[in-house]
């Protein structure tokens, strides 16, 4: 897919085929349908007498207004899509001969691709596990005000300064999604679940207090294994096996591409990561240029620069990500 790309005008070529499939360019300012091409096809003019702004076909997506080529963007779409334990703005920057500054960016940016903005509920036998990531740093509590960051150091703990994760697994389809806190207690967790799994379903989880409760027991045909006893699954007579050894088989995945590849994450964009990881895994079985078009079809979505550093992460409330 890549080499059928070698430069700038082919890759601004295949971007309008996949955002136009008709060949009609569509206004990204007022959704008007039909623009002149200008500059050569470089730019478009909308057609609409009420706007006749210019545009390009990287406005709206998260390579807008950015002096990096386009076909390094694609490479670097990518890569980040296909390394199954992600690769680091260091390594990035050499790979595509860009300033490492630029390479962190341009990582957060493909990241907003591989975040699922409209997710089911999830259903049948769902398997639940938590654990610990990311750590706080100063640059954590920029964007925040002066309540916000005197509750978060008055808070600080060893547990909580580490970054709940949730991780939540679909056994019928394989399919994982992770939710990240600012901290790990049942009334987070518990409304991540209520918020992302269908009632009534099959729900397996360890012998943590965390899922323990009468509405929990009300809501999902509830099932638990002790490891504290080493008990790893269980067998009951007319339920699909009882164990939570998917989710924690993406852990172990996740926390060596985060200790191999990033070594360490902040919280603030520890849910970024999360995204990043679940997403390949989701997509584990797909070969690398069909998971490349499937990413491109999610880029119309925008990312600042003042957004990622300065912006409020919003990982104070419960679950980031939640199907509804």
């Amino acid at each position: 897919m890549i080499t059928k790309l070698p430069d700038e005008k082919s890759c601004r070529e295949y971007l309008a085929a996949q955002r136009w499939p008709d060949g009609v360019p569509v206004c990204p300012y007022c959704g008007n349908k039909g623009a002149y091409n200008i500059e050569g096809g470089k730019r478009y003019k909308c057609k609409s007498s009420a706007c006749y702004k210019k545009f390009s076909v990287t406005v709206g997506t998260i390579f807008e207004a950015s002096n990096i080529p386009l076909d390094k963007w694609f490479m670097g779409l990518y890569l980040v899509s296909a390394h199954k334990k992600g690769i680091s703005s260091y390594q990035l920057a050499r790979d595509l001969g860009i300033a490492q500054k630029n390479a962190w960016f341009m990582i957060h940016r493909l990241r907003e691709t591989l975040k699922d903005e409209h997710p089911e509920l999830l259903a049948g036998t769902v398997e639940a596990d938590e654990t610990y990531m990311g750590r706080k740093y100063a640059s954590d509590y920029k964007g925040l005000s002066e309540a916000e960051v005197e509750y978060l150091q008055k808070t600080k703990s060893n547990t909580k300064t580490k970054g709940a994760v949730l991780g939540l697994s679909e056994r019928e389809t394989k399919t994982v999604r992770v939710l990240a806190f600012d901290e790990n207690n049942a009334i987070n967790i518990r409304k991540a679940v209520k918020n992302n799994v269908k009632h009534g379903s099959n729900l397996y989880t360890d012998e943590s207090r965390l899922y323990k409760g009468d509405e929990m027991e009300f809501l999902y045909e509830k099932q638990s294994v002790t490891h504290s006893k080493m008990e790893w699954v269980r067998y009951s007579p007319g339920l699909p096996s009882i164990h939570t050894n998917t989710v924690e088989n993406f852990w172990s995945v996740m926390k060596r591409g985060v200790y191999g590849t990033y070594h360490q994450i902040s919280f603030k964009h520890l849910q970024a990561y999360c995204n990043e990881f679940s997403y390949r895994y989701n997509t584990r079985k797909m070969k690398d240029a069909d998971r490349f078009t499937l990413t491109l079809g999610n880029i119309e979505r925008r990312l600042t620069y003042k957004q990622l550093v300065h912006g409020k992460t919003g990982q104070k409330e419960t679950g980031t990500q939640t199907a509804g």
